[in-house]
C-alpha cells in the first residue's frame, strides 16, 4: 500500500531534530496554528479574569469603605454577593432592620447572608438572625426549627450554639411551652454549648 506522506517519512529518518520539527510544522501547519490560537485564547482569558478579579476586589473595597445607609448596603450585597464580605454586610443590614422593627426586611437580609455564607464560620449567625426575624413575624414554629438547626449541629462553634439555645429558651418561655423548655434544659449540658450559656439558660428556667 502506498504511504501517502508527501515523502516526509524518509526525510524524518535522515535529518536532525531541528529539521524534523520544521518538517512537522510544515506538514501540520493548520493544526499547529489552531492549537496555538486556542492556547493564546485560554491564556488571554485567564489573564483577563485575574485582572478583572483584582479590579473588582479593589472596587469592592472602595464601595465598602463608603457604606453609610441601608440602601447602600442593600446595593452592595446585590453587586458583590459572590464574596463573603457581602454576607457580612448583609448580616449588619439585618441587624439594622431588626433594630428598626422592619422584620420582613430583616428576614430577607439574614436569609441573603446565610446564602452567601453557607460554608463560612458566620453562617449560624445568619440563621439565628433569621430565626429572630421569623419569630417577630409571628412564625414561632419556623423560628424554633431554625434555632434547633444551630443548637444540634456539632460542626458549629459552641458560642453560636449557645446563643441559639439561649434564644430558644427565651422563646419557649414567652410561648409558655414549659415541657419543651424543660426538655431543652435537660439537654443543654450534653450538647457541647459554651459553659456560660448553660448557666444563663438554667436561670431562665428558675424564672419560669
Amino acid at each position: 500500500m502506498k504511504n501517502n506522506d508527501d515523502g516526509l517519512g524518509e526525510a524524518f529518518q535522515s535529518v536532525e531534530l531541528s529539521d524534523r520539527i520544521w518538517l512537522f510544522l510544515q506538514k501540520n501547519s493548520k493544526m499547529v496554528l489552531t492549537i496555538t490560537a486556542i492556547m493564546v485564547a485560554i491564556a488571554g482569558m485567564f489573564c483577563f479574569q485575574k485582572l478583572w478579579s483584582n479590579h473588582e476586589i479593589a472596587s469592592m473595597g472602595r464601595a465598602y469603605a463608603s457604606l453609610e445607609t441601608k440602601e447602600g448596603r442593600t446595593l452592595f450585597v446585590k453587586k458583590y454577593k459572590k464574596y463573603p464580605l457581602a454576607g457580612t454586610v448583609s448580616l449588619l443590614l439585618g441587624d439594622d432592620h431588626l433594630e428598626s422593627l422592619e422584620y420582613e426586611s430583616a428576614r430577607v437580609a439574614y436569609e441573603n447572608a446565610g446564602a452567601i455564607l453557607k460554608h463560612h464560620l458566620l453562617f449560624p449567625r445568619a440563621v439565628i438572625g433569621q430565626a429572630m426575624a421569623e419569630y417577630r413575624l409571628n412564625n414561632a414554629v419556623g423560628a424554633e426549627k431554625l434555632l434547633n438547626s444551630v443548637i444540634y449541629n456539632r460542626k458549629f462553634d459552641g458560642a453560636f450554639r449557645g446563643n441559639a439555645a439561649y434564644a430558644l429558651a427565651n422563646m419557649l418561655k414567652n410561648e409558655r411551652k414549659s415541657e419543651q423548655l424543660d426538655s431543652l434544659l435537660k439537654e443543654v449540658s450534653n450538647i457541647d454549648l459554651s459553659p456560660e450559656f448553660v448557666d444563663v439558660i438554667h436561670k431562665i428556667s428558675e424564672e419560669n
